[in-house]
């Protein structure tokens, strides 16, 4: 028969198992969590990004990306779309083990209309792994994928269902590091 009392036992169980498993697992190391602004760069580009925490856990979290320089490579790839600027990135991002997320990134290529209005040329997905080395620092790999816009014909910001990329860049490599307070 389960009553209050043994319902408790077992629910203390449960947690100490996993508190048991997890320790085991990953003994004497940290399980990185969400939260903060990082810098990145590679191949000649530098960004920002945005962590916001979406669990009180800290194991997933919203993400918004700014390039703040970027090479010919990443100016032809918009331009290839007729695109002249290139929109923040946004997406999402959980852990899938105690140093290692995995993300998904959307962006846009984009170009002045008639009235000076920003319109998509191109969309950019982006999706990959972040690898932590330590609180501060961690490795990306990554690939991007183009669509042209009209690969989002109900207008909802991402391609739609069945979509084929115009162009998928796979095998990118970039480092970043956590903005440190400056005294």
């Amino acid at each position: 028969m389960i009553n209050k009392k043994n319902l408790l036992i077992l629910a203390g169980g449960a947690v100490l198992v996993g508190f048991l498993t997890t320790a085991a697992t990953y003994p004497g190391q940290p399980q990185y969590k969400f939260g903060g602004t990082f810098i990145g760069k590679g191949a000649g580009t530098v960004w920002t990004a945005l962590q916001i925490p979406k669990s009180a856990d800290g194991l997933t979290a919203a993400l918004r990306v700014n390039y703040t320089s970027f090479g010919a490579d990443i100016a032809a790839l918009g331009a290839a779309f007729g695109g002249e600027t290139w929109s923040d990135f946004v997406g999402e991002a959980v852990m899938i083990n105690r140093d290692t997320m995995k993300w998904t990134l959307v962006g846009y290529a984009q170009a002045p209309g008639p009235q000076k209005e920003q319109m998509i040329k191109g969309i950019a997905v982006v999706f990959g792994t972040m690898q932590y080395s330590d609180a501060d620092h961690a490795v990306l790999h990554y690939t991007t994928t183009m669509y042209p816009a009209a690969a989002d014909a109900d207008h909802d910001g991402v391609p739609d269902p069945g979509a084929t990329p115009a162009v998928t860049i796979p095998d990118i490599t970039d480092t970043a590091q956590r903005v440190p307070i400056f005294q």
